[in-house]
């Protein structure tokens, strides 16, 4: 007999810090819920580690050459412009914030993220199961959703912006969408984990989904701004809490729902931040739609906390071997890396590693790759999962050319110049932005992710143990 899933994502929450909570009696949920089903603290994340690429994985099981979605910010070649998901205020300036608006709550679903990679939203309601999401930005599905608030939504249409989404058939986002009227708190000003809750405790209440991802925000919001993260963990264990008890407490919520708790991506402290412009100030480059022509320019960088990409633009006359080399010397520069007709290239403190799928090195997730240069360069306690990752961003069609990942307590200011100075940033392919918690209490079987689990592993495991049997005769 199959069971309905609850997914529950809390944002930049990493092994450390889960630990400090559960010793100092603020995660009691958490800490009574691993002792009743497993955690392994070997969970890697996608690259780059930034949330919009993580919520793509973590909804489709794929990295960003099979999601579309690259990073926070990124050039948009066909359309010549930034696509800019919410860096900061300032950042989305260089391309207006209606453009921002539009980008996050429509392109991203509808547009960018890619038609051939399927939403757990989608593939669990075309096979006839009941799905729900909260707070989540990545939510496509089949059922449309227009904006709750009457006057908000008259107002999108006299501005012209979006006023109506499509999603899973129950989605909840803040106070502008709400598919049914739970009587939750506030989400500005009331708290937004807390928010999700209360609309979660609700629907457990009523049993009304099959599955529902819960997203828990402010864990990685906080830690940015170096604020009371403890607060932040409790809250997020608070919320889960409020389901485990709607449901009559842990043995009948286990009963009915599988739990799975994970986090996006973990988060590094943020003690230098530099331009990823420095190297490249004798060239033209590109800085936004409003400002520069790309047929004059060189370059197109999109720089969003610990991770940056180089476009290169028609006129500009660069390869991408001559852009990576120079972005080696960057200051910030840790790992380059670009493509090479089938090869990816890595570049690293002088050495360089060239590798591609199939041939006689196994990694740690059973993959295989053909390596040729450096074998070394990439050590898997420093960088895990380092050649999956790596491919699955420099292959992506609208990932940058060259994409670098930051030194360990540097940060690329974004194009409003805005940064994490003193809090967290995270984007990089090092181990403390990589590695994250997964809890996995009230399976019926063996979760079979094996001894490295990936977040692009989620998807398929929910799909297992909704879909049950079915799933297990339609592969």
């Amino acid at each position: 007999m199959s069971k309905k899933v609850i997914l529950a994502v809390i944002d930049g929450l990493g092994p450390a810090l889960l630990d400090r909570a559960i010793a100092a009696g603020r995660a009691p949920t958490l800490e009574r819920l691993q002792t009743l089903g497993d955690r392994t603290d070997a969970c890697v994340s996608t690259y780059p580690s930034l949330t919009p690429v993580c919520l793509s994985a973590l909804v489709t099981g794929q990295h960003p050459s099979g999601s579309r979605i690259p990073s926070m910010t990124w050039y948009h070649r066909g359309e010549r412009r930034f696509v800019e998901y919410g860096s900061s205020f300032s950042a989305t300036l260089a391309e207006g914030t209606r453009q921002m608006v539009d980008d996050v709550l429509v392109n991203l679903n509808l547009l960018h993220l890619s038609p051939r990679a399927t939403t757990l939203f989608e593939s669990l309601e075309d096979a006839g199961y009941l799905t729900a999401a909260v707070n989540c930005h990545v939510y496509r599905g089949r059922v449309r959703h227009p904006i709750t608030p009457r006057a908000a939504r008259r107002l999108a249409r006299r501005i012209g912006v979006v006023d109506a989404i499509y999603g899973p058939s129950r989605y909840f986002f803040g106070e502008l969408f709400a598919s049914d009227h739970t009587g939750a708190p506030r989400n500005f000003g009331g708290g937004v984990d807390r928010h999700s809750g209360h609309v979660g405790r609700w629907l457990v209440t009523r049993d009304g989904f099959d599955f529902l991802f819960l997203y828990l925000y402010e864990t990685d919001a906080v830690q940015h701004r170096d604020g009371d993260v403890l607060a932040a963990v409790q809250q997020a264990d608070a919320s889960i809490g409020m389901l485990v008890d709607a449901a009559g407490g842990d043995e009948p919520f286990l009963e009915r729902y599988s739990l799975i708790v994970v986090a996006d991506h973990s988060q590094s402290r943020v003690q230098e931040v530099v331009a990823a412009a420095e190297v490249f100030e004798d060239l033209r480059l590109f800085r936004s739609s409003r400002h520069s022509d790309p047929d004059e320019c060189d370059l197109a960088l999109a720089a969003s906390n610990r991770v940056a990409m180089a476009y290169l633009l028609p006129g500009g006359g660069l390869t991408a071997s001559e852009v990576a080399h120079r972005f080696a010397r960057h200051p910030a520069a840790d790992v380059v890396s670009w493509r090479e007709g089938p090869w990816c290239a890595v570049r690293r403190e002088g050495g360089e590693l060239r590798f591609r799928p199939g041939g006689d090195h196994e990694d740690e997730r059973g993959g295989r790759w053909s390596l040729a240069g450096d074998r070394d360069l990439l050590d898997p306690a420093l960088y895990p999962n380092a050649l999956e990752r790596v491919q699955g961003a420099v292959t992506c069609e609208t990932a940058g050319d060259v994409i670098v990942s930051a030194r360990l307590g540097m940060e690329f200011t974004d194009a409003g110049g805005r940064h994490h100075a003193g809090g967290g940033s995270h984007g990089s392919l090092r181990v403390e932005d990589s590695l994250v918690p997964l809890i996995t209490v009230g399976l019926e079987a063996p979760s079979g992710l094996g001894r490295q689990p990936s977040i692009t592993d989620i998807a398929p495991l929910v799909q297992r143990i909704v879909a049950g049997d079915r799933a297990l005769a339609a592969r």
